[in-house]
């Protein structure tokens, strides 16, 4: 059937007779979905056993349409004959705008069919049949449904009106058939969903992979509001039951509308535990799938007990000084200013405890354990610990004190490690360690349904081979713009260029692959480092022509200028030595694995240690001095479950982005590893299954 002819079928449909051209235009969108159907006498058109997915419209014949009587006399209530221009299913865009009918064809029957699922995409994509048509999204209707949901329930008068119409134009609307997925758990929860009908039952899986039903989501009800708000996975999955059909708004496009209209950012009506995750502090190295679910600092008596005997001792000499203030000798003004300095001495030791205890806390996030401690403003150290390696978690309030003022220490243990994460006056220890249970919960739920997940497409490629295999998600190259480039084509002349790249190499170098990346100790700390050999060396070749020059040089003895040459050489080999030794070790970062080249010139000495990611536990760095945290250099650690131990890199450049990109190397090489082993299970499965079924075709089966 051409275009034109289905239009014109079309607007004998009474939500669309009143459109204009322009809105003729627009049913053109619905032309590629609608299907043309021929029903032979006796067959079903319509089924009234759940609520009708699709719009029908009888073009020519006849069908018989029947209900069930939900009246005090139970039975079949035939409703008639019903011919060409007859409507059947859906009837319009509007809320429970359809009745439970049954149709079957009384002679050859042709209808135009239009899936209620295509409809819905189409109009919620044209702003001009959300204005025009009765519908869920119409402006008003839709600032009405959104007063119902609680998030906005303080957007009141005419401003409030304004701010919901900003929110209506970011609103979507999507239909779910029976059994489809509105949202699984284990998924990034990314959306607010608001069911306008239908339902849907939610399950849960926990760690030991039970999957049970957990409730209902029911028409005027909500879900997503953290996904909106904050972001993280879903803790439970909705199934719609018969149908479903909700509005839902993008945390992105949200987002976005709160940094233009500050109103609405201050008027929502948050709920008390979003709110509070709101609130966290923000942190650059947390991954695209990753979200802090607490940041805790260290209890308050941890900064009492560091500055306890200063505070004493200057609140003792405060009325000394009032005294000799007040006094009127002159030499007990004297006294008055000798005793400042060691108050001022212990005010600036007060001041640099605060700001040490004020800098160190605890971060919890949906997949590690991180630990941040500046020593201000020296120093700075960052571990962390993947919740996947934690398989206890102690809890211990070691005094009476500890128990009185509500604190206490925990100790995170893995297989046979324990990580040494310094967690001591921890405030509400037990809500913390109730909330890292909950965390590794919640990912080992999420790995048993991507397993699940992974086989369910597997055996799907293998039943309908058409269908594309799943892909294999490798590790992606790691994405650092702050690679040094050689300057080699910078300088002329390559013999300046090696000498320029010999004593001042690149701090990080990527290989042609993309995957391995050399990271090099920064040559500045080991200038410094090789400093007094260097200026020595400097001030005897410039010292001794100097000299030749003031004396003569038959009054200078062979033996001198012997000398001089000689301490030139030895001071030259061991300023070469010195750079040698510290450019010569360098660290390599794999897809798989971290190797450690340390090295003496000449050959002397080479060692290579090399740890796989997934056997790191204990990731860090620390920035070591003032100089260090002004250029941005310092030393990155971990240690390893295994015998390898403890591997310190030392002096490398941008130490953060460093320990970064390996956490998130170390996390890529962990989800591979995974779904390698949900392959190889998988394959162990169908194999069973496979010879199974050949077992019950063999004959005398």
């Amino acid at each position: 059937m051409e275009p034109d002819e289905i239009l014109t079928h079309l607007k004998r449909i009474p939500m669309f007779r009143e459109l204009d051209e322009e809105g003729e235009q627009e049913l053109l969108r619905l032309v590629p979905h609608i299907r043309e159907q021929t029903y032979q006498p006796g067959e079903q058109v319509l089924t009234d056993r759940q609520a009708p997915d699709r719009m029908l419209l009888i073009i020519s014949g006849q069908v018989k349409v029947t209900r069930a009587d939900k009246g005090p006399r139970t039975g079949i209530l035939d409703l008639g004959l019903h011919g060409p221009g007859t409507i059947l299913g859906r009837q319009s865009l509007e809320i429970g705008d359809f009745e439970s009918t049954k149709a079957e064809a009384v002679d050859e029957t042709r209808a135009l069919s239009l899936p209620f699922r295509d409809l819905v995409r189409t109009y919620q994509k044209s702003d001009y049949l959300r204005e025009h048509l009765q519908a869920p999204l119409s402006s008003q209707r839709l600032i009405h449904t959104l007063r119902q949901i609680p998030l906005f329930g303080d957007l009141a008068g005419r401003t409030g009106e304004l701010e919901l119409y900003q929110i209506a134009q970011i609103t979507h609307e999507q239909y779910f058939e029976h059994g489809e997925w509105l949202f699984r758990q284990g998924e990034v929860s990314d959306r607010l969903i608001y069911m306008l009908e239908g339902r849907a039952r939610l399950t849960l899986t926990d760690q030991e992979g039970t999957t049970q039903r957990v409730g209902e989501l029911e028409q005027g009800e909500r879900a997503g509001e953290t996904g909106l708000l904050v972001g993280d996975f879903h803790d439970v999955t909705a199934i719609a039951e018969g149908y479903a059909r909700g509005v839902y708004i993008l945390h992105s496009e949200f987002n976005e509308l709160l940094r233009e209209r500050p109103y609405l950012r201050r008027n929502l009506k948050v709920s008390a535990p979003v709110e509070k995750r709101r609130r966290l502090r923000r942190f650059d190295w947390i991954r695209q799938d990753e979200w802090a679910v607490s940041v805790v600092q260290r209890h308050w008596t941890r900064l009492f007990n560091q500055i306890a005997e200063p505070v004493v001792i200057f609140l003792l000499l405060l009325p000394a000084m009032i005294l000799l203030l007040m006094s009127e000798p002159a030499i007990l003004n004297v006294l008055s200013g000798l005793l400042a300095v060691p108050m001022l001495g212990l005010l600036g030791i007060i001041i640099y405890q605060y700001f040490n205890w004020r800098d160190d806390y605890f971060v919890l996030t949906t997949q590690r354990m991180v630990h941040i401690e500046r020593v201000w403003p020296f120093t700075t150290h960052h571990e962390e610990v993947p919740l996947d390696k934690v398989q206890d978690i102690f809890e211990i309030q070691p005094r009476l004190a500890a128990n009185l003022m509500g604190y206490g220490n925990l100790i995170l243990q893995t297989a046979g490690e324990t990580i040494n994460i310094d967690m001591d006056f921890v405030p509400n220890p037990g809500r913390l360690r109730r909330q890292i249970s909950e965390q590794i919960e919640r990912a080992r739920a999420r790995s048993i349904l991507q397993n699940r997940g992974q086989i369910r497409e597997l055996l799907t490629h293998r039943i309908h081979p058409e269908t594309a295999p799943p892909a294999r998600t490798g590790p992606a190259t790691a994405v650092d713009s702050a690679s040094q480039k050689t300057p080699s084509r910078l300088l002329p002349g390559m013999l300046v260029a090696s000498v320029w790249q010999y004593f001042f190499p690149p701090s990080k170098l990527e290989m042609d692959d993309g995957n391995t990346i050399i990271w090099q100790r920064y040559w500045l700390p080991g200038l410094m480092h090789s400093a007094p050999a260097i200026l020595a060396l400097l001030l005897v070749a410039l010292g001794g022509p100097l000299y030749f020059l003031v004396v003569s040089t038959s009054e200078i003895p062979l033996g001198w200028i012997v000398t001089w040459l000689f301490a030139i050489a030895v001071l030259l080999g061991v300023s070469l030595w010195l750079i040698e030794d510290w450019r010569n070790d360098y660290f390599e970062l794999t897809p798989s694995r971290v190797v450690l080249f340390e090295r003496l010139p000449l050959l002397l000495k080479e060692s290579r240690r090399e740890a796989n990611l997934d056997r790191i536990q204990n990731l860090g760095y620390r920035i070591p001095s003032i100089p260090a945290r002004i250029l941005d250099y310092g030393h990155v650690h971990f240690e390893t479950a295994g015998t390898e131990g403890r591997f310190v890199l030392h002096y490398v450049r941008h130490p953060k982005r460093v320990q970064s990109t390996i956490s998130n190397r170390q996390y890529q090489f962990r989800q591979l590893q995974s779904q390698l082993e949900a392959e190889r299970r998988q394959q162990e499965l169908l194999t069973w299954f496979s010879t199974y079924d050949e077992l019950q075709r063999e004959p005398g089966a």
